[in-house]
């Protein structure tokens, strides 16, 4: 990936998709100005469906012995030139040195502001100002995720087995298209089939298998007990984790 992700490039103004957004000029950091941590949306990924929004916060901590003046330049990219805007930052000071600065931004698929191959680790860039002329200008100062969501469906389980009897238990595995805004299949993800005998409290995993070119997921499992059976995604770096509703399965 390019880190060149449209802010960093000219002065002025700089327009990505319809938007208008302020960029940084190449500056040189000078002093003992630093950017000490960064939390985007909580420290959770942003996760949306096919046609979602989300607007969330962010902070950045940063320190000079002269005490911070304000953080600026504020802006959040990722990979195939993904880029959001954000709002000015407010600063507070938490002691004579360091301070954090809060700051929000937003992003909608249904304005067609992220597109499928944008999902996954986003950086958030920012320039820290010291009240002695100091600064600290971070490409990277701080990474989160941009997530797709999913859907797990679990059906075809029967009801009902002997012990021992080997039953079917079938799945299938979702993620939004945000170009079309529309669920799709996903395929070729690995999916692991849990088991949790009645009154369990920690599942087993029984079996692991991958979607097909459908999203499609079977697993062939004996009948040991009374219980529930629930497909798990785990998720990837572009991807959030989901599990299915537990299907039940008497067995006698």
């Amino acid at each position: 990936m390019r880190r060149r992700s449209v802010l960093l490039l000219v002065s002025g103004v700089l327009a990505v998709g319809g938007i208008l957004l302020p960029s940084i000029q190449e500056q040189q950091s000078t002093g003992d100005t630093r950017i000490t941590g960064v939390v985007v949306n909580g420290g959770h990924p942003i996760v949306l469906g096919p046609s979602d929004s989300a607007a969330f916060s962010f902070s950045v901590t940063a320190e000079d012995n002269s005490g911070i003046s304000s953080v600026d330049s504020v802006g959040l990219w990722g990979s195939n030139y993904a880029v959001r805007p954000a709002s000015p930052t407010q600063c507070t000071a938490k002691s004579a040195t360091v301070s954090v600065c809060t700051g929000t931004a937003s992003v909608d698929v249904a304005k067609k502001q992220i597109f499928d191959n944008m999902a996954g680790v986003w950086y958030l860039q920012a320039t820290a100002h010291g009240r002695d002329g100091d600064r600290r200008q971070e490409d990277k100062a701080g990474t989160f995720s941009v997530l797709k969501a999913g859907q797990l469906a679990n059906f075809g389980s029967p009801q009902t087995a002997t012990k021992g009897e080997l039953i079917t238990i079938n799945g299938a595995l979702q993620q939004p298209d945000w170009r079309s805004q529309t669920w799709v299949p996903n395929p070729g993800q690995k999916v692991t089939l849990e088991f949790c005998a009645k009154g369990c409290r920690t599942p087993k995993a029984v079996a692991q298998v991958s979607s097909d070119g459908q999203g499609q997921l079977t697993a062939e499992v004996r009948a040991t007990g009374t219980g529930t059976y629930s497909w798990v995604y785990p998720g990837t770096y572009w991807a959030a984790p989901v599990q299915s509703s537990p299907a039940q399965v008497t067995v006698s």
